[in-house]
């Protein structure tokens, strides 16, 4: 039997229009509401197409793709890219604006030794195989054996 779960089971999931959450409507028209009115005493002519337009942004940059925003993600890759051509070019105006910004260059290089190490012998528990029952009753829980096939497990 597969069970699918879901990432977010204490969430609730409530829906607006055309599959856009509610929250996200509501943030949208308070920004464009907001943009409205504040070009409405600038620019008077071009106030409500500002804010339409505004409002359209903001519900496309808050969609959620593994629980992380468009507008979150696309800070994320030009942060990325940025550290990436400062550490392959650390003389450049590009390694300047990452010092000025004060990020870790040092976080794009990857110590392969370190990353793939063997795991260390002094540990006591081989966490490799191990057995999950369906019931709560029929052992406790979770037992990690030797081999997935050790006489006594099995009835």
């Amino acid at each position: 039997m597969a069970v699918d779960f879901k990432s977010h089971v204490l969430r609730r999931d409530e829906k607006g229009l055309f599959g856009i959450p509610f929250k996200r409507l509501l943030g949208a028209g308070v920004g464009g509401g907001l943009a409205y009115t504040v070009l409405q005493m600038l620019v008077p002519a071009y106030a409500i197409p500002f804010g339409v337009v505004l409002a359209f942004c903001i519900i496309i940059l808050t969609a959620q793709r593994g629980g992380i925003a468009l507008w979150e993600r696309l800070l994320f890759r030009i942060r990325g890219r940025l550290l990436i051509i400062a550490s392959t070019h650390p003389n450049s105006l590009i390694a300047q604006v990452v010092d000025l910004l004060n990020l870790p260059s040092d976080l794009v290089q990857l110590d392969g030794s370190t990353v793939f190490a063997p795991p260390h012998a002094h540990h006591d528990i081989d966490l490799r195989e191990w057995i999950t029952f369906a019931h709560a009753g029929e052992r406790d829980g979770l037992t990690f054996v030797d081999s997935p096939m050790k006489e006594g497990l099995h009835d």
